[in-house]
């Protein structure tokens, strides 16, 4: 079935003169958990079947199966956060277009002239302001999609990302917030080890001094 590309009323480019140039560098303790947050709306989920569950034994309803498959909400999770992993962002933008390059992940681009959802070879995938808010959307002709918010605070002292991820069939859809802090290369605020019993453990630099 073809995908038809969603249209957003044009606006002026960056009309609110949002500016998210610079490094950025991830704040853990700020930012979601995504094991919490996974286990929270896990608990969400489930409680949310068994009402329905409940409700249709008693009036002899019929409830589709696909809401007992609360163990989806753990794959989207961490399939939300594989997406979201990027632990620093190297912005840089013009008057006319904005590139967001993520560390270990593809580049985000927006043209500001040509803003919207476009339809091409791999599904429809675009970009758009939402007021203050800068969006970007892939979504695949399985089902998957991925939206991408950023906002900026007024005193630029950090970025936060909503990462969102649907699927069709799951009416659970999982988001993560990841929120950063301006940094100078070379001076980063987290010094990060990886262990296989903790996998990435990350504390401020500086800190056993």
């Amino acid at each position: 079935m073809a995908l038809i590309p969603v249209r957003v009323t044009a606006q002026a480019p960056n009309r609110h003169n949002i500016d998210f140039s610079g490094s950025w560098e991830l704040d853990y303790q700020l930012s979601d958990h995504p094991s919490e947050k996974i286990r929270y709306l896990y608990i969400q989920a489930r409680a949310q079947a068994e009402r329905a569950a409940e409700r249709a034994k008693n009036s002899g309803g019929y409830v589709d199966p696909r809401i007992f498959n609360v163990q989806s909400v753990v794959g989207l999770g961490r399939l939300t956060e594989k997406i979201a992993q990027a632990t620093v962002l190297t912005i840089t933008q013009e008057d006319d277009h904005i590139v967001i390059n993520r560390n270990d992940d593809f580049a985000l681009v927006c043209d500001f002239g040509e803003m919207g959802w476009k339809e091409n070879a791999i599904g429809i995938e675009g970009c758009a302001w939402d007021e203050d808010q800068l969006a970007f959307q892939i979504a695949l002709p399985d089902g998957l999609s991925v939206f991408h918010q950023f906002s900026i605070a007024a005193d630029r002292s950090r970025i936060n990302v909503a990462t969102t991820v649907k699927v069709s069939g799951i009416s659970y859809p999982f988001t993560l917030n990841r929120v950063y802090m301006p940094f100078e290369p070379g001076e980063g605020m987290f010094e990060c080890t990886y262990t296989i019993a903790n996998q990435t453990s990350c504390t401020l630099s500086g800190s056993n001094e």
